[in-house]
Order: structure tokens, then C-alpha cells, then sequence
């Protein structure tokens, strides 16, 4: 043998001679052996009981006994000792009975060689071998299976249950298997499952509800191919009951924690514009009632005027951050887009002699709402123009087809954007700008998800800011 442990052989055979032949038969196998013979039934019991015996060969007259019976009694007690049966006859009846009994290999005496026996037991003690890893990886998958904290079923073709395990039986209150054996699993599903084969390989969200017990759940299911040939299924349904409620108060508390934020941005906003118009208002009620008073109530208005227009930007960047059904899709051109949003920052622009480079394709066709979409691109443009601050100030727009969507490009050379800043771009209020609201770029995330498109921004400082805007191509 290829290991240089030695082998524990059990002989049992009530004929002397006949033993001390098969012993010398022995001594020209290829394996270190320790021989220990029993001459009865009885005395091969006692062996078995009192030390480890690695492989047994029997005679298969014993006496009174016969080897069989002693191959049948090794295999309740120590199942994964193998045997080797003897015998002086060759009958297929035999042969039938000792595979019945467990027996591992069969030898006719007068009939094998040394070579025989030693090819025997090297198969026998594999064929143990590899007995005792499959009993092992058995125990182990349905220990797997049984103290799984998931509800793991076997079911058949229609869903109909063939086993279950513990955590199941509990989901289902039953005491026993046998209460879930047949059942259709698929009745307590929402959405049902017909088809089984549609749902081998991705995983389904879906309701569990019992309704004899008042109890509903919500599970991803699983469901993989056990037995092909039979088309049977393991189906296993992972509970996220906690995660979604947990999911939902952390949305609501999301929800409390913005609407709290937006109204005290809005407090704050505000108030500042309406405690100036409030003032302006007692100076002017001043000035109408002193008819010596020399002062210009124009000035007055005039801060009326501007803070009433602040208040009124402000109002109208959050509408458009937080309308979601109001878009009016229609063909659009995007140079058309482009050029006509240009028109609204160009003043801006010159004034601080920025130069605009543009590389705009003609005649890519997209469907949009034009309105929405122009203040998207108004957002980022204006932001680019304030974070140019050099005298050689540059503003680039391109575009470029691809993969069925159109690719614009926004850059500028202004002071860039810090790392740990550009994740928090397109979130409600936040701003680095004096006096901004923090919603335009808020709103322009919105309008383009809208459109099904997306948005990346990369950035480097004092280096500048570039936007890829994409968006879908009319199909």
C-alpha cells in the first residue's frame, strides 16, 4: 500500500489449515498487515467490539453460522469496516446474497492469487474509503440543510413540498414533515411561480403570506436544480422581513430629516429678504407720513424689488429640484438645445472675457422636454462660469454618439472641486457658493435621471471641472 500505516486484518475462518493458507496467500500481498484470525462467529464479534479492525475477510462456513450472516452483523455495527466474502463454492446465488448482506469483494478459494488478493483489498479498503467521505459529506449537507436559519424546501416540478427543514416547519407552525409533504408552496406566494425552470438562476423579491396563521413575510427566493433527471428543486426563501421595515423607518427618517433641513434652508433664506422688505416697508410708511422728509422712496422700492426676486429664484430652484411628473417630452435636436442655451450665460461670459469652444454634432436626435433639460445645462454653465476666476478663463462643450446614447461634455479650467466634495454635488442644499440654495445642481441631477439618463463630474483643483452629461438617442 501507498501509505506505510498497517493494516488490521480480521480472518475469520473456522478451518485451520484453510487459514493457515490463506495466511501465507497473505504474506505475498504488497501491504503491511497485522493478521488477527477468529475461528467463529462468536469470536469475530468479540474482536470487532474490543479493537479497531480495519477490513475482515470471512469464510462463508462458519459452523453454524454462515460469513454472511457475520458481513450482515458488521455492516449494522460497523458500516464502514469492509468485508471480503470466501468461499469454496461458485454460485450465483451466493454471490447475490453476500452483495445483499454489504459485503465489499467476493473470492472463490483455489481460484484467486496473491495479485487477486492483494487487488481485493486495496478495493475494498477504497471503496470504504470513499464510503465513509460521501456518509460524511452527506451528514454534513443535510446538517447544512436542516439547521439552515433560511426556509429551505425540496420541492418537485409544481412546487408541490417532498422535504423540508426545521426552520421551514417552524415558519409553517408544524410539528412534523409529514404536515408539509404535498403541499403546493407556490399558494402562499405573491407574485406566483408556474414555471420553474424561468426562476433557476436569478433571485425573486416576493410576499409569503399564511394566512391561517396571520402571518406574512418577505423573502428573496432562490430556487436551484437538485435532481435534473427527476426535476426536483431546492428552494430556499431568505427572509428580509427586518431589513425592509428597517428600510422603510430609515426612508421615513430620511424623509423627516430632509423636510426639516429644507425648512429651515427656507427659513433662513427667506427671512433675510423679508426682514429687508418689512424694513423698506416701515421706511417707506415713514417717508409717506413725514411730508418734510427728504429721502428717495425709490430706494426703498428698489430693495423691495430685489429681495422679493431672491425669494421668488429661490422658490422656483426648488421647484424645479423637487418636480418629478412635470416633464412634456418631445423631439429635440441637441445642437438646437445647446445653441439656445448658450444664449442665456453668453453676457456672462464676455463679461469675464472666458473664451467658448464648442465641437457640437448636427442632427442628434433625442427625445426630451426642452424647458427641463435647458435648465439642467443652464445649472452647470453658470457653475462653470463662477469657478472661472483666471483671465484666461476657457469653456468647452462637445458632444459624441455612443453605444445609443449622446455624450455632452461641459468643461472649464476654474478652481476645481475637492475630492470629498463632488459626491455631495447633487444633494438637496449643499453649496460652497456665498448666497447660494444649493438646489440647482440638486434640480439638474433630477431632470436628467428623468430622462433616463446620467451624470459623472470629474474634477482636479485649480485645474478644473468637466460634466458628462448622457442621454438616451431618439429610437
Amino acid at each position: 500500500m501507498s501509505s506505510t500505516k498497517s493494516i488490521r486484518l480480521l480472518v475469520v475462518e473456522d478451518d485451520e489449515d484453510d487459514y493457515f493458507l490463506f495466511e501465507s496467500s497473505l504474506k505475498s500481498t504488497s501491504f503491511d498487515k497485522k493478521i488477527i484470525w477468529a475461528d467463529t462467529f462468536n469470536k469475530a464479534k468479540e474482536i470487532l467490539k474490543s479493537q479497531p479492525i480495519d477490513i475482515v475477510v470471512v469464510d462463508y462456513r462458519l459452523g453454524v453460522h454462515t460469513g454472511i450472516e457475520l458481513v450482515s452483523y458488521i455492516s449494522e455495527t460497523h458500516p464502514f469496516v469492509p468485508t471480503i466474502l470466501m468461499t469454496g463454492l461458485q454460485a450465483a446465488a451466493i454471490d447475490e446474497q453476500a452483495l445483499e448482506s454489504g459485503v465489499y469483494d467476493y473470492l472463490v478459494k483455489g481460484q484467486y492469487t496473491s495479485e487477486d488478493l492483494d487487488r481485493s483489498i486495496r478495493y475494498a479498503l477504497e471503496k470504504s474509503r470513499v464510503l465513509k467521505s460521501l456518509k460524511e459529506s452527506e451528514n454534513k449537507f443535510k446538517n447544512l440543510f436542516e439547521n439552515a436559519v433560511e426556509y429551505v424546501f425540496i420541492v418537485d416540478g409544481e412546487l408541490n413540498v417532498i422535504d423540508a427543514n426545521k426552520t421551514a416547519l417552524k415558519l409553517f407552525e408544524c410539528t412534523n414533515k409529514e404536515e408539509l409533504i404535498n403541499k403546493n408552496i407556490s399558494e402562499y406566494f405573491y407574485p406566483k411561480i408556474f414555471e420553474t425552470e424561468k426562476y433557476t438562476n436569478p433571485s425573486l423579491e416576493i410576499e409569503f403570506t399564511l394566512p391561517e396563521q396571520n402571518k406574512k413575510c418577505y423573502c428573496i427566493l432562490n430556487l436551484s436544480v437538485v435532481d435534473d433527471d427527476k426535476k426536483f428543486y431546492q428552494l430556499v426563501l431568505h427572509d428580509i422581513t427586518e431589513r425592509r421595515s428597517n428600510e422603510q423607518k430609515e426612508k421615513l427618517l430620511e424623509k423627516q430629516t430632509l423636510t426639516g433641513k429644507v425648512a429651515r434652508v427656507i427659513a433662513h433664506e427667506i427671512k433675510n429678504p423679508l426682514t429687508n422688505i418689512h424694513l423698506s416697508i416701515a421706511e417707506l410708511r415713514m417717508i409717506l407720513s413725514d411730508k418734510n422728509s427728504t429721502e428717495d422712496p425709490e430706494d426703498f422700492i428698489s430693495i423691495i424689488e430685489r429681495n422679493g426676486k431672491r425669494i421668488n429664484i429661490l422658490i422656483e430652484d426648488l421647484l424645479n429640484a423637487t418636480r418629478f411628473d412635470t416633464i412634456n417630452i418631445g423631439d429635440l435636436y441637441i445642437h438646437d438645445l445647446l445653441n439656445e442655451t448658450f444664449l442665456h450665460v453668453l453676457d456672462r461670459a464676455k463679461l469675464k472675457e472666458i473664451s467658448i469652444e464648442k465641437d457640437i454634432q448636427n442632427d442628434i436626435l433625442i427625445k426630451g422636454d426642452k424647458e427641463k433639460l435647458m435648465i439642467a445645462l443652464l445649472n452647470i454653465l453658470v457653475n462653470a462660469i463662477e469657478a472661472i476666476t483666471t483671465t484666461s478663463g476657457k469653456l468647452k462643450i462637445s458632444t459624441a454618439v455612443k453605444d445609443g446614447n449622446v455624450n455632452l461634455t461641459i468643461s472649464d479650467n476654474g478652481k476645481g472641486i475637492p475630492q470629498q466634495d463632488i459626491n455631495k454635488l447633487f444633494e438637496p442644499f449643499f453649496t460652497s457658493k456665498q448666497g447660494g440654495t444649493g438646489l440647482g445642481l440638486t434640480a439638474t441631477h433630477t431632470i436628467i435621471s428623468k430622462h433616463d439618463g446620467a451624470i459623472k463630474v470629474l474634477s482636479e483643483i485649480d485645474k478644473g471641472t468637466t460634466f458628462i452629461i448622457s442621454l438616451p438617442l431618439k429610437k
